[in-house]
């Protein structure tokens, strides 16, 4: 499904966004393959490199998978 990236929450990271150069250069030739996965709430949960990627080609929406998860198994994957 498609989501707006204006409306995901970016909350505290364990890691920091990598250099994503190469990434949104693939994503801009071939797409994205593997969605982002984000709460219910709009938390991202997974793929910090591959949204900021997509925000820097100019995307407005992300295919994503919404997993229902507790904070702790959200922080977990």
């Amino acid at each position: 499904m498609k989501y707006r990236i204006a409306d995901i929450i970016v909350g505290e990271r364990k890691r920091k966004a990598s250099d994503i150069t190469s990434l949104a250069e693939s994503i801009n030739q071939i797409g994205l393959i593997n969605p982002i996965t984000i709460k219910p709430d709009g938390s991202l949960v997974a793929g910090l490199n591959r949204l900021e990627a997509c925000k820097s080609i100019g995307w407005e929406e992300i295919e994503v998978t919404i997993a229902d998860l507790s904070d702790l198994d959200a922080e977990l994957a």
